[in-house]
């Protein structure tokens, strides 16, 4: 099966933002936090665009928050 390029973005308010880049700031402020990417097995995000922030929870535990 062939690799398939994809973005997903939302658009909100005549804003666009990158679904896969949130996902990926999630991941390096996880990292950034002193944590590993492998200690990670279960992660929620939650884009609340209205807000122009992301809010995260690792392993139904830590939560944390990026800006969009």
């Amino acid at each position: 099966m062939a690799k398939i390029n994809q973005r997903m973005t939302l658009q909100f308010n005549g804003r666009d933002f990158d679904l896969g880049a949130v996902e990926a700031n999630v991941k390096k402020n996880w990292k950034e936090s002193g944590r590993k990417l492998s200690e990670i097995a279960d992660l929620d995000i939650y884009v609340k665009p209205e807000e122009a922030t992301a809010y995260y929870v690792v392993n139904k535990e830590f939560e944390g928050k990026v800006e969009l």
